[in-house]
């Protein structure tokens, strides 16, 4: 609330409109009806099956993308699946209000490493499946999901650093 409270001070607001909007604000989190209340506490988690799943595709789909592909063309893919999926993920995070600070570091932690981890083991798959074709196109793993994990958290940078400063900090 806190948040809130200096965002609407800046705003010029006064301290009586200021103390009545957030008494509005907790009386109204308060007569949640109780099956809104768990749907807003298990919601996180889908969230995270859901995003962990989607980055575990992602890798799976690379596959193919990855032995056929060499050099500038392969960082190319990778960099716009990242960034477009990365984007997703913050439009999402974003769109879900009851989220407080722990749940953003949390998330802003674990799904780039989940993610990097995919990758990581999706490339030495790849170059061992290239390896076995006679194939030229060898990637570094680390490389690879460093530039994949990188591009995923590019959007959420963006919006937390250039757009909304300041957003996630406070919950």
């Amino acid at each position: 609330m806190r948040n809130l409270v200096d965002r609407l001070e800046k705003k010029g607001w006064s301290r009586k409109d200021i103390i009545g909007t957030v008494e509005i604000i907790k009386n109204a989190k308060k007569s949640k009806p109780k099956d809104a209340i768990f749907l807003e506490k298990r919601i996180f988690w889908i969230l995270l099956v859901l995003i962990i799943t989607a980055n575990f595709a992602v890798s799976v789909a690379l596959l193919p993308l990855l032995v056929a592909l060499k050099g500038i063309f392969v960082y190319a893919v990778i960099i716009m699946l990242g960034i477009f999926l990365g984007l997703l993920f913050e439009m999402v995070i974003r769109g879900m209000e009851h989220l407080e600070m722990r749940h953003h570091l949390f998330l802003a932690v674990l799904i780039p490493a989940t993610a990097m981890a995919n990758i990581f083991i999706i490339a030495g798959i790849s170059n061992n499946l290239a390896r076995a074709l006679n194939l030229a196109s060898i990637h570094s793993p680390i490389i690879i999901s460093t530039v994949y994990s990188v591009s995923f958290v590019l959007p959420y940078v963006a919006c937390r650093f250039l757009l909304k400063a300041g957003y996630y900090l406070k919950g």
